[in-house]
């Protein structure tokens, strides 16, 4: 089951709206994220930390994403996820 949402985060002073899916399976959660034209999920780690996992072909993956946009997006999310 997937349910799509939208995000505002602030990155660079620059309001950036994403659109995340959210996966649920049997035991977990994940959400989708499409940044620089890479696909990326995050999870909850063993500690409850959010994981930015990118997934795709290795050609994909050797491209570089924004950290700090990640970043960015990992900070929002903990603040919606702990309202």
């Amino acid at each position: 089951m997937e349910e799509s949402f939208n995000i505002t985060i602030l990155h660079h002073g620059i309001e950036k709206e994403l659109e995340g899916k959210l996966r649920i399976s049997a035991y977990t959660h994940q959400f989708l994220f499409h940044i620089d034209d890479s696909e990326i999920v995050l999870e909850r780690d063993d500690q409850g930390n959010f994981r930015a996992i990118q997934i795709g072909s290795f050609s994909e993956i050797t491209k570089k994403i924004d950290q700090s946009l990640v970043q960015a997006l990992i900070k929002e999310m903990e603040t919606i996820m702990n309202e």
